[in-house]
């Protein structure tokens, strides 16, 4: 039972953390002090400290000895090198996913991407958080249909890493749009199963998706986060 209950207070500590870097509250190369998170989080100090250890493991986070664990930093270098992967590994996906991804899966993203527009149009409250999880969703979803089983493998190793991206992607109101709209038209394209025409929507929607990255986070605030990194 004891296992049971330490296994349930980390994975605890893992969610909360996880789910507050995704949301940008906790920020690149911010401090992860043991004692702050287990009274946040309502944990003891022991699942904090496994839970940073698996954070690690999976990019979140990174331990520097005799100072401590901070947030991972995402370079400029790190944004080029996995979009350069993905322009590669997703529309190539594409040509054999385009119709064998089921109909019922494309109306369930459709709808749900009807109402972030909905939303969007509205101005109403929209969360970034929902749309970058429903965005990861949609890519890994073609990635799953695809007759080459590994590219799916491939982009799971960078699963993390992408979906930080796509938090990232999604930083103003204007972004958010972009990128519903942007959407809308891949799944419209599911729906004509049309391969060559999905690989092509899908190649600039990642070409855009890295702009985004670039122009809101590294050049406008790259000098803020170089200092947190040199802090490290």
């Amino acid at each position: 039972m004891r296992s049971n209950k330490d296994r349930a207070s980390w994975m605890k500590a893992y969610r909360w953390i996880a789910e507050k870097i995704d949301s940008g509250e906790l920020k690149m190369g911010e401090t992860l002090p043991e004692t702050f998170l287990a009274e946040e989080i309502g944990v003891s100090r022991t699942p904090v400290r496994e839970a940073l250890r698996m954070l690690e493991q999976d990019g979140y986070v990174k331990i520097v000895p005799s100072k401590g664990a901070f947030v991972s930093e995402i370079s400029m270098e790190d944004v080029h090198e996995i979009c350069e992967i993905r322009k590669l590994l997703e529309p190539f996906a594409a040509l054999t996913a385009a119709k064998r991804i089921p109909g019922g899966e494309i109306a369930e993203m459709s709808e749900e991407w009807e109402l972030f527009a909905k939303a969007a149009k509205k101005k109403g409250a929209l969360d970034s958080s929902s749309i970058a999880d429903s965005d990861l969703k949609l890519h890994f979803t073609v990635a799953k249909y695809a007759t080459n089983k590994r590219i799916g493998e491939i982009l799971m190793n960078y699963h993390v890493q992408i979906k930080r991206f796509q938090h990232l992607s999604v930083q103003s109101l204007a972004d958010i749009q972009n990128s519903i709209k942007q959407h809308l038209a891949i799944i419209e394209c599911m729906k004509r199963r049309n391969p060559e025409e999905l690989r092509s929507c899908l190649y600039e929607h990642i070409v855009n998706s890295e702009g985004y990255i670039i122009r809101d986070y590294f050049l406008h605030h790259g000098s803020s986060a170089q200092s947190a990194k040199d802090e490290i």
